[in-house]
């Protein structure tokens, strides 16, 4: 769901490659190694004085990149990662000692030396890998970097030093050192103390009877194919077990209804109280918490829905429909921040390296795609600078549309996490929750907002368009507003923002997304007519020279725009284009990869097996409106 992702700093930082564009110097000399190793001294000097705007000139960026910012933070030895805290280590780069290698006729690429110093722990040496372009005779910039290496040892000697200059007691709070204590008495009667809640001064403890892979996200453990077996219990602050060792998930204490806790067990929920008591049986697939005076829930079982009444009983099998409860289903009917829920009662990890706040959300949220099964917030209980974690989680209702047979509804909701350490400090999202009233349904299903490589646009204006079209039965096509980064055959133009299409499908009574790796995601699934023509999307034209590129808005599909689309089935299926530069467009293309043999496949002469009808019958499509179009209005021929 998250694009962090994806999507946190030290993801993004920790990557193989984030390139910028740039434009070929065609008639510019060779890159000469003295030349490079000049300008990394330069490069390296401008680090010493930490002036931001002197350093990004030394990059050849397209658009702002906070990702960038966070990367020249480290470099120029300012933490935080907003360079507003002092360092813990001293960073240098050893540009004496880089090895320079010309790759081609406009890049050469520099592995340098990175050394961490400090008065606690012993030095160590990293690496950093630029790529440098030659742009102007005696002109260089850095259009690539990899960071991977050096900020996984970055973050592995930033705990070292802060392990030796602090005390525990300078870290966390007297109810968190309490709380370890005990969890290692319990630890001799239970596998792992997973997590412990503090609620008025009191701790309870989540206990653990299996493997527990700590170190993994917490939801990775629950995939019984993949993990040895393991159940879940709840331990009181006098160390008797409230809930027994025989759930597969255990919520967060009062995450739905206070003084109540919701455990999942074999994709069946209930309830418990803080006395031990099952005050709703393990046994209803779905619970939907209602914000009116009769009843406190809706609980599906199957196709059956019941009510849960104020007095903890359940109604007989009752006939509710889910357009008419879902206006009075909490929370959901306007906007709502879960950051202060997280806060209500803070539910810690037993680990000294994990700081945030665990808060396992209510199931009917993340049914919906609201939030994540967990998410981690900060823990105002520990002194840390925090990174990974959420400061604030902001959920608004933005449209609601219902679809001419009446049997469709669809809300709109926008997301914005606000994630230490991610780009641009937040993390923008859009969901849908489709109220299907022929099955008698509710399906949600969250979706990225941007396509840039650095990770950090939003779209704002008349292309942030949200639409639902039901394609047949069981298949919904979903536009959604993004910040796209579409290279066109002209180099000097991009699209910036534009629709992004989702087709999601219904199979065994769960909205599933269909795969799709194309920009223009309808070619795969849906045979074109004129209707696709007509689209709105934002188009970016100008020199990469950092001046100001001119932006504008359309309302149609050009005849360069068809002749990407075109091209874009072919590189799904990764063709070795004849023409470069259309290699060069779609290089980048997941198709492009075997991500299990971690590196590039060879591209195929010939694609013409694997293109399905409907491939074959959009590329006739649009080679006939290509054919209809005027020879001067083809960018590209």
């Amino acid at each position: 769901m998250k694009a962090k992702p994806v999507l946190i700093i030290f993801s993004i930082l920790v990557l193989i490659t984030v390139a910028f564009l740039f434009v070929r110097s065609r008639n510019v000399a060779k890159p000469e190694k003295n030349e490079v190793y000049q300008f990394l001294i330069l490069f390296n000097s401008k680090l010493q004085t930490g002036n931001k705007d002197s350093l990004l000139n030394c990059f050849e960026v397209t658009q702002k990149s906070s990702v960038l910012n966070r990367l020249i933070s480290v470099l120029s030895n300012k933490t935080g990662f907003k360079g507003d805290a002092a360092p813990l280590f001293n960073l240098m780069l050893d540009i004496d000692h880089a090895d320079i290698k010309i790759l081609n006729g406009e890049l050469a690429q520099a592995s340098v030396p990175v050394k961490f110093t400090s008065d606690s722990v012993g030095p160590q040496l990293t690496v950093i890998k630029l790529k440098v372009h030659k742009i102007s005779a005696h002109t260089y910039k850095i259009v690539q970097f990899d960071a991977k290496k050096m900020m996984a040892d970055y973050i592995a000697y930033n705990n070292a030093v802060k392990s030796k200059s602090l005390t525990d007691k300078d870290i966390y709070s007297p109810i968190t050192l309490a709380a370890f204590e005990t969890a290692k008495q319990l630890q001799k009667k239970y596998d792992s103390v997973i997590w412990f809640a503090h609620v008025d001064q009191k701790t309870f403890y989540y206990v653990v009877k299996g493997k527990w892979y700590q170190d993994q996200d917490v939801f990775h453990h629950i995939d019984s194919t993949t993990v040895e077996p393991y159940k879940m219990g709840l331990v009181g602050p006098d160390l008797k077990e409230i809930i027994p060792l025989e759930y597969d998930l255990i919520h967060n204490i009062s995450g739905t209804f206070p003084g109540l806790v919701e455990v999942e067990k074999g994709a069946k929920r209930g309830f418990f109280d803080l006395q031990g008591k099952i005050v709703l049986p393990v046994s209803y697939d779905q619970i939907f918490p209602l914000d009116n005076d009769e009843n406190l829930a809706v609980l599906r079982n199957g196709d059956d829905y019941f009510y849960l009444k104020k007095d903890m009983s359940v109604s007989d099998k009752a006939y509710i429909k889910v357009g008419e409860f879902f206006p009075k289903l909490r929370k959901m009917a306007d906007k709502f921040n879960l950051f202060d829920n997280a806060q209500a009662i803070i539910t810690e990890y037993n680990s000294h390296a994990q700081d945030g706040a665990v808060y396992v959300a209510p199931s009917y949220l993340a049914d919906m795609g609201i939030i994540d099964k967990e998410e981690d917030f900060k823990n105002p209980l520990r002194k840390v600078d925090f990174e990974s974690v959420s400061a604030d989680y902001n959920v608004d209702l933005t449209s609601n549309i219902n679809d001419k047979t009446n049997w469709l509804q669809a809300s709109f909701y926008s997301v914005r996490d606000y994630f230490l350490g991610g780009r641009e400090e937040f993390y923008d999202r859009k969901n849908i929750v489709i109220l299907d009233k022929k099955r008698n349904r509710i399906f949600g299903q969250g979706f990225n907002t941007d396509y840039t490589p650095g990770g950090d646009e939003t779209l704002e204006g008349p292309c942030n368009i949200n639409d639902i079209r039901q394609v047949n039965d069981s298949l919904f096509e979903v536009k959604t507003g993004a910040a796209l980064y579409v290279q066109m055959y002209d180099s000097t133009k991009t699209v910036t923002g534009g629709p992004y299409y989702h087709y999601l499908a219904i199979k065994n009574n769960k909205l599933v997304e269909l795969p799709n790796n194309r920009n223009f995601g309808f070619t795969k699934y849906m045979k074109l007519d004129d209707s696709f023509l007509n689209g709105c999307y934002v188009i970016e034209t100008g020199p990469f020279d950092g001046t100001q590129r001119e932006k504008k808005t359309i309302d149609h599909l050009t005849p360069e725009l068809l002749r990407y689309m075109k091209n874009e089935i072919y590189a799904d299926y990764a063709y070795k284009f004849k023409d470069k530069r259309w290699q060069d467009v779609f290089q980048d293309m997941p198709s492009y990869y075997n991500r299990q043999a971690g590196g590039p496949k060879e591209p195929n002469v010939s694609v013409d097996d694997s293109l399905t009808a409907i491939d074959k019958y959009n590329i006739n499509w649009i080679v006939q409106k290509l054919k209809g179009a005027p020879s001067n209005t083809l960018a590209a021929k």
